[in-house]
């Protein structure tokens, strides 16, 4: 597993009469997708206490929870207007990203075994590792551990390269199969959020319910940081929406095609595309 960077870099300028305020981006933005490809760990759990954010920033200090961090972005004002704004941010938010779509959780696969009793194969399901044996009877509060493959009666023949064992743990008196307990746990994938429902005579695996995933989430995302514009830039508006035109590259023509005209009809030529 990686450690994921992202850090500010100021993109050069393109050769272009119109382009769109993406260019101007300081990060790259990411999907889940994108971000599980690129990091190689899946992206934290959507937060809808936060605005969906494509993108982050792991430079910034996050050593304490008052610290915020300082962009400029492409936004409107009160009034509408389109001009490079501030964006404050806590820190702690500027570092991470909040996609929107379901966290996956691995399946939780069971090897097969050679193992044997009485002669006979037994189900792989019912065999653990001690280790998770010992994570399962801290959770449910078990009394202690067997390992029912070790009876004097019918014993588990383990092959010399199986390290899993039919392990059992004494719950209010009762071996419990710590196999079947996992598989329990990791129904909706390992790792997926639940809790022991200890009440009963048996332990059992409740899992929560399903988290929101924002999908539906309505409210405008984080702007991604730009760059300040340079001198030969400016912010153009257009019927196909908002961008940035390089005013060196116009053409002073009076009555002429002009570079607004350019860009509007690059503008709209982007939009048929996509059409079709």
């Amino acid at each position: 597993m990686s450690n994921p960077i992202s850090q500010p870099i100021v993109p050069p300028q393109p050769d272009q009469v119109y382009y769109g305020v993406q260019e101007l981006a300081l990060f790259k933005t990411y999907t889940r997708d994108s971000y599980l490809a690129a990091f190689g760990v899946h992206a934290p759990a959507y937060d809808p206490s936060r605005v969906l954010k494509s993108w982050f920033d792991s430079t910034v200090d996050t050593s304490d929870s008052g610290n915020v961090a300082v962009y400029r972005v492409i936004a409107q004002d009160s009034s509408g207007n389109w001009g490079v704004r501030q964006l404050v941010m806590p820190a702690a938010e500027a570092a991470t990203v909040n996609l929107p779509g379901a966290v996956f959780y691995p399946p939780y696969v069971v090897s097969p075994t050679k193992a044997t009793r009485g002669g006979s194969g037994i189900n792989a399901e019912y065999l653990s590792l001690e280790s998770d044996a010992k994570q399962i009877l801290a959770e449910i509060g078990g009394t202690g551990l067997l390992d029912e493959g070790a009876s004097a009666v019918f014993p588990v023949v383990y092959p010399a390269d199986e390290p899993r064992r039919v392990w059992d743990v004494i719950f209010k008196g009762q071996p419990l199969n710590v196999g079947l307990l996992l598989a329990a746990k990791y129904a909706n994938g390992v790792g997926a959020p639940g809790r022991w429902d200890t009440s009963g005579s048996d332990a059992v695996w409740v899992s929560d319910p399903p988290a929101p995933t924002g999908v539906t989430d309505t409210r405008p995302p984080r702007p991604v940081p730009v760059r300040d514009l340079l001198p030969n830039e400016k912010i153009q508006v257009g019927l196909m929406g908002v961008g940035i035109l390089r005013t060196d590259l116009q053409q002073d023509s009076s009555g002429a095609f002009t570079a607004d005209d350019r860009a509007t009809l690059q503008q709209i030529y982007r939009i048929v595309s996509k059409l079709a």
